[in-house]
């Protein structure tokens, strides 16, 4: 980097001042040819006096730009042309600014060559397109990138997808669909290349990007209706356009600066636009008097229709490729309660918020303090909306009125579940806390150095009411809580911390007949049959999956007590998620292997003491948590020195014996007897929650 200090009125002058001797040189130098040419003579002077005023005049713009890095330096807003404008307040003397932002003029020179490709691409000219592609690597070129879209400006830019939308309109209504599919795809490639150089140009980390003035001017744009060429006077708000190009390329790597400045302004225009005309319209190919995408989008649910052009779901995708951006775009409760209260509408018109799910679930699954933040502030949202649909009938059972509304935003249910799944030590840890609603400044608290998030239990509840009706949710959640439970006991039986063993066996069978109950009632409560909820843990018990033991558990012995905290990091390192999934492939249902030959339970509360008893059994072998009398000459052992066989190995009649004799060589009959109540604890506390939390979920006072 090279650096220097200017003033910033002074640069204008001297750039005025060349501006203007290169402008009179240039007439000096064309008078001067003229009079000698009426004589018949020349003169090799009049020459260099031409090109004098052509490079004087070559050096101004570059004058200009180095007094707008100082006025952009110390965010001085200016007019047109150059001059701050009114009110605004210039700070005295000298302004240090980077001359490595200075494009060179063979550059621009090149942009200068590409942009009218791009406009003239859009239009059709089949020969444009061919010649953009020789640019198509310069893209990533921050020098290029930036004078490329400062040659098409904010306006032109914008204006591109509209013109796509145009020809793309007049093939479907000639009913081609196939020239409109062509179109579609030559299109993404074009709108491609623009989201990889505003991309570049909007990143503050590079040296050459575009301006304040630009990038406001760009907001400015996005807010204003841009007319489609050819189309009689149909318009289309210029943030519509920017969502075709960010739509075009959703693995495209924004700044987090983008999120935060323009992406935020795009939602905060979309709430804008929808409170002034009631509900924004989202073009499909059917609609004959609105611009279709440009691209070949699908972002219907469960869908194959294409033309859903919904700029906000082009943005939330862009933003879920980091936690960063997703951070960046979603940290404003404000907006994140539009996108997911006050938007539900226009969800229910697009992909249902799967967009916005997978751009909270990038901001929200970590386990740094935004990402709990984040969780906590999701978790209020969406239980403020569940609330009022929840009433109790005659019998006191729940019913859920009008779930259809609830289902406007279904999309994002699956990325709940595994968002909650994620924080299963702070979800479990809040059942026992009962925390009222924690103050945005109080979401997230320290412990031992390490971020909790501080979920209220009425919220959660609710919010299972929810995401439990979704299958994928669900699972999520189901398979979380089993792998935190299996975890946590391992663990405590592994330190012989026989307190810590009571705490989780209390604590995860609560949080575990929460969840339990609350599938059912979302099943029930939406007029379903309650057997599903019950089917798919039961089988989940039925396999074994209480017995799968913990990966290299057995090693703690070896290795010493301190190793089991380790290990159950290891197991849990990828997420409670990857973790459950792991435990599930294990008991067969996704490994292949035939299901173990357990009872299966007649409730849930029967089926979850089952599970524990299993992982009491299972973590007591592997760390070998029992006496040793009578081993000998049991079927279940192996070995010399005898040892007891992994249970998930044995066989019905082995697991059979072991189960007696484990009965009496063991704390597991102890253990198992304070967890039996549990479950049923947390289904009743599950009611309870839902019926009082009228107040608690509403009231940030």
């Amino acid at each position: 980097m090279t650096f220097s200090s200017i003033h910033a009125g002074e640069m204008h002058q001297l750039g005025h001042g060349v501006q203007n001797a290169g402008k009179s040189l240039t007439e000096c130098a064309s008078h001067l040819r003229a009079i000698l040419n009426e004589v018949g003579l020349t003169h090799p002077g009049v020459a260099a006096i031409g090109r004098i005023g052509q490079w004087l005049t070559d050096q101004a713009p570059d004058l200009y730009r180095r007094r707008d890095l100082a006025y952009e330096a110390e965010k001085v807003d200016v007019d047109v042309f150059g001059n701050p404008v009114p009110g605004a307040v210039v700070p005295a003397g000298m302004t240090r600014i980077d001359e490595s932002r200075i494009i060179p003029a063979t550059v621009r020179a090149e942009a200068a060559q590409a942009a009218p490709l791009f406009t003239a691409a859009a239009r059709g000219d089949a020969g444009a397109l061919e010649k953009l592609a020789t640019f198509k690597e310069r893209l990533s070129d921050p020098r290029f990138a930036t004078a490329l879209l400062e040659q098409l400006g904010p306006r032109g830019l914008l204006t591109i997808p509209a013109a796509m939308g145009t020809r793309v309109r007049k093939a479907l209504d000639a009913d081609d669909d196939a020239a409109a599919a062509v179109l579609r795809r030559q299109n993404r490639d074009v709108l491609s290349m623009l989201s990889k150089a505003l991309a570049t140009a909007t990143d503050p980390a590079r040296n050459a990007r575009l301006s304040r003035k630009f990038l406001g001017e760009l907001r400015q744009q996005g807010r204003t209706e841009i007319p489609a060429p050819d189309m009689g006077g149909l318009t289309n708000p210029g943030y519509w356009s920017l969502g075709q190009i960010l739509a075009a390329a959703p693995q495209q790597a924004y700044s987090e600066w983008f999120m935060k400045s323009i992406g935020q302004d795009m939602i905060r225009w979309d709430r804008d636009y929808l409170k002034q005309y009631r509900e924004r319209f989202l073009p499909k190919d059917t609609d004959a008097y609105n611009l279709p995408a440009p691209i070949d989008t699908r972002p219907f649910q469960d869908s194959d229709t294409i033309g859903a052009a919904d700029p906000i779901a082009a943005l939330t995708t862009v933003a879920a490729t980091s936690r960063e951006r997703a951070q960046a775009l979603l940290g404003d409760r404000d907006l994140l309660t539009y996108l997911m209260s006050g938007r539900r509408p226009q969800w229910a018109m697009g992909d249902h918020g799967e967009s916005l799910g997978t751009a909270m679930e990038a901001a929200m699954k970590g386990t740094d303090a935004d990402s709990k933040r984040l969780a906590v502030m999701a978790t209020q949202i969406l239980a403020d909306d569940v609330k009022p649909h929840v009433s109790f009938n005659d019998t006191g059972e729940i019913e859920i009125k009008n779930p259809s509304e609830l289902d406007w935003l279904s999309g994002i249910r699956d990325n709940m579940g595994r968002i909650l799944t994620e924080h299963s030590d702070d979800v479990v840890s809040s059942f026992y806390k009962n925390y009222g609603r924690a103050q945005d400044s109080e979401l997230m608290g320290i412990v031992n150095g390490r971020p909790i998030a501080q979920f209220s239990p009425p919220d959660i509840d609710l919010v299972l009411l929810d995401v439990a009706a979704d299958e994928k949710g669900y699972q999520a959640l189901l398979y979380g809580q089993i792998a935190h439970m299996r975890g946590r006991i391992d663990q405590a039986i592994a330190t012989h911390d026989n307190t810590f063993l009571r705490n989780v066996i209390t604590n995860d069978s609560k949080a575990l007949g929460h969840l339990l109950e609350g599938r059912k009632q979302a099943l029930v409560g939406r007029g379903k049959e309650a057997d599903a909820a019950d089917a798919a843990f039961r089988k989940l018990v039925e396999g074994g999956i209480g017995l799968v033991p913990v990966p290299f558990a057995g090693q703690v012995g070896k290795m010493g007590l301190e190793a089991a905290s380790s290990v159950f990091e290891n197991f849990v390192k990828d997420g409670y998620t990857k973790a459950g999934n792991w435990l599930v492939e294990q008991t067969g249902h996704g490994g292949g292997k035939a299901a173990k030959g357990f009872n299966v339970a007649a409730s849930d509360q029967k089926a979850a003491e089952q599970m524990l008893k299993q992982m009491l059994e299972s973590s007591s072998v592997a760390h070998e948590y029992y006496d040793r009398d009578g081993l000998e000459q049991q079927p279940f052992v192996e070995g010399n020195p005898p040892h007891v066989k992994a249970p998930h190995q044995m066989t019905r009649y082995e697991y059979d014996n072991f189960a007696s004799w484990l009965d009496r060589h063991s704390r597991v009959p102890d253990d198992f007897g304070s967890a039996q109540t549990k479950v049923r604890v947390g289904a009743d506390e599950f009611k309870i929650n839902v019926m009082a939390s009228e107040h608690k979920a509403g009231d940030d006072d």
